[in-house]
């Protein structure tokens, strides 16, 4: 604060010095030109002018006063450098840290009052208007409330600690809010009593937090949670438990939006992953990483349960087992792009994810605070739209078979597409549903095999060159996976195909 003084005494006494100056020289060019008028006589109207004014400036004012400041007995000129000195502004506020030197506000009225001193024999007596400072004085505390208001910070969720297995709250910060009118208060009560060089200290009003680092403790809790049921592939369980591990504690900040594939980073052999069974291009292959869609698909279902919705979700290419169709999420990554699960924090409040394999139950869920109105739940509801064209069946030679005959080794799948919605629900009762994605699932092709090859010598003579392929059995895959059935798991499971068609 000293320093805004110092700088202002500065600027007033260079400026009073400068002033000096040039009043200086233009009494002397005046007295000159005055002193060769009268032997020529000659004067433009411009010199005139000085002259008259610079007289009028050394004129004795005989009864002056502004404010409490007396000016009678003083020239003009003394008495502007008097009112200027003695209404010198250097009005600070300060918050005790931060000092602001507020706009002079007098200044206006001062010159005015200057121009108005007039020199002859009569009383002048000049008022500051300090009411009209109010006005100006309340945006100033506006605009100083602006700068110095902190809002309270409530105790959020800030990390979890994986060897304890606890969360990390933060502590609560109580905010302050400037005391505006108290403020202009003490602003008006210095300039009326001409103190225009106060130290005016700024009151605050201090405001709590909603919640306390205590009452996070306990109002945050599991708002979104789904189960889902691995296989015994211990390569797939692998995959799953490391991208478990990549989710488990992840903590979101609010507007955060958040990736599967960033998160769990690209699915390699070199951190971990073991080969497993997905599709690429429709066909079955051993890759790393295989399973991991298992893992998007269960937290897909507890981000939908948390009342958030999805900024991207992709249907595998074949329908996986572990959950109803339409319900799935599949996810790819190369390093640099793929299908992924992405969703926006828009609860206003960190959130956690928590996710764990424990024998082949996988769960994830979301710990934050209720994003939907108490008692409201929301799950998917899937209902098939239509079925997709049968595919051609395909034909394999096996010639163990009888010449002539076939053997249906997989009936294959009809695909089909399928819409899903959103279901609020309190209760048992429906509040609304709504749209929410369309998946489409590719059929798998029978599998025949037949003998259709030159039949064996021992045979030969029984088999009729007109003998037509008989159909002698129809044999089911006893592989079902896990939360499936029938023939749409005749071929394992997978988790990582082309990106589906688009929706």
């Amino acid at each position: 604060m000293g320093k805004y003084r110092e700088r202002r005494r500065k600027i007033k006494r260079n400026r009073n010095i400068a002033v000096g100056v040039l009043l200086l020289a233009a009494l002397s060019a005046g007295g000159y030109l005055y002193s060769r008028a009268g032997s020529n006589r000659t004067q433009s109207v411009g010199e005139t002018e000085k002259g008259t004014a610079a007289d009028l400036r050394d004129k004795i004012l005989s009864a002056a006063r502004v404010g409490q400041t007396d000016l009678t007995g003083l020239t003009v000129m003394e008495a502007e450098e008097t009112l200027n000195e003695r209404y010198q502004w250097e009005l600070i506020v300060s918050d005790g840290k931060d000092s602001v030197l507020l706009d002079n506000l007098i200044e206006p009225q001062l010159q005015a009052i200057i121009k108005q001193l007039d020199p002859p024999d009569q009383t002048q007596q000049y008022e500051i208007d300090y009411e009209a400072l109010r006005e100006p004085f309340i945006s100033q505390a506006a605009s100083l409330a602006e700068r110095w208001n902190k809002s309270a910070v409530n105790s959020e969720l800030e990390s979890f600690n994986k060897t304890s297995g606890a969360f990390v709250y933060t502590k609560e910060q109580n905010g302050r809010v400037l005391d505006q009118e108290k403020l202009v208060e003490q602003l008006m009560e210095a300039v009326k009593s001409e103190n225009y060089q106060a130290e005016i200290m700024a009151g605050f009003k201090e405001t709590s937090p909603e919640m306390t680092q205590a009452q996070a403790k306990e109002q945050y809790e599991v708002v979104g949670t789904f189960t889902t049921t691995t296989t015994d592939n211990k390569n797939r369980n692998q995959n799953i438990r490391l991208a478990v591990d990549s989710l488990n504690g992840l903590i979101l900040k609010p507007g955060e939006e958040f990736s599967f594939n960033n998160t769990t980073g690209n699915r390699t052999k070199e951190k971990g992953y073991q080969p497993a069974g997905a599709y690429r291009n429709g066909v079955l292959i051993e890759e790393p990483g295989g399973g991991v869609c298992q893992v998007s698909t269960t937290l897909y279902h507890a981000i939908i349960e948390v009342g958030f919705k999805t900024t991207e979700r992709n249907a595998h290419s074949f329908a996986p087992s572990y959950v109803k169709k339409g319900q799935d999420a599949m996810v790819s990554f190369d390093g640099y792009a793929g299908p992924d699960l992405k969703f926006i924090n828009t609860s206003g409040h960190t959130m956690a994810v928590r996710a764990a394999l424990d024998g082949k139950s996988l769960k994830i869920s979301l710990v934050g605070l209720p994003v939907l109105e108490g008692g409201v739940k929301v799950t998917i509801r899937s209902e098939k739209v239509r079925d997709l064209e049968p595919m051609e069946p395909v034909y394999e030679e096996d010639p163990s078979l009888p010449y002539g005959t076939e053997k249906v080794v997989d009936k294959g799948t009809t695909g089909g597409v399928y819409k899903s919605y959103r279901v609020y629900k309190k209760g048992d009762t429906v509040i609304k549903e709504e749209p929410l994605h369309n998946s489409t699932y590719k059929g798998k092709p029978a599998v025949i095999n037949r003998n259709t090859t030159v039949p064996p010598a021992e045979t030969e003579s029984q088999t009729s060159p007109e003998t037509q392929p008989q159909t002698t059995e129809v044999q089911e895959n006893s592989e079902i996976g896990p939360g499936g059935g029938g023939s749409e798991t005749t071929v394992p499971e997978t988790d990582i195909p082309v990106v589906p068609a688009a929706e």
